[in-house]
């Protein structure tokens, strides 16, 4: 009975927020398909809250609030995303300065002369655009570990260019 009251709670709490969180959503990211996932993560994770007993005393003050970490969280990885992809404004009929080959620095020898965790942690950190705490998980390390890892990678990629 329990899992059938909570699944009316749950229904009603969508259909009465949901139209406002996606409107802040949509305000805090300033795109639709960001907005309606956000709006997604957000009831999912309101819904497994309330199935581990949480009960808010507010709310629409509880919902908001997950909406923001949802949304910062978003932004922050859509960053990452733009950061890490080339921009498609970039016009390729401009060319690069001429340089002498000798003079061009060589990221991939360099990477792969890496040790192999420094290697695996500057490719999750930098390519995948993956935080400390998702790098320490995937390499089974503390998060201490893993900022360790990263400065050095970082240094001996400096001393190679």
């Amino acid at each position: 009975m329990a899992a059938v009251a909570s699944g009316v709670r749950t229904e009603q709490l969508f259909e009465c927020y949901a139209g406002q969180v996606y409107g802040f959503c949509l305000y805090r990211l300033g795109d639709r398909q960001e907005a309606e996932d956000a709006v997604q993560s957000t009831f999912l994770n309101a819904f497994r809250g309330l199935e581990r007993g949480i009960v808010p005393y507010s709310e629409a003050a509880w919902l908001f609030k997950i909406a923001q970490n949802v949304c910062m969280t978003l932004k922050r990885s859509s960053f990452r995303r733009r950061r890490l992809e080339t921009p498609v404004w970039i016009d390729d009929s401009v060319p690069s300065p001429e340089r002498e080959t000798e003079a061009l620095f060589d990221l991939a020898g360099a990477v792969r002369g890496l040790p192999a965790t420094q290697r695996r942690a500057i490719v999750l950190r930098e390519w995948q655009g993956l935080s400390y705490e998702e790098i320490a998980s995937e390499l089974g390390l503390t998060q201490s570990a893993v900022e360790t890892l990263l400065h050095r990678a970082r240094r001996s990629l400096r001393a190679a260019a």
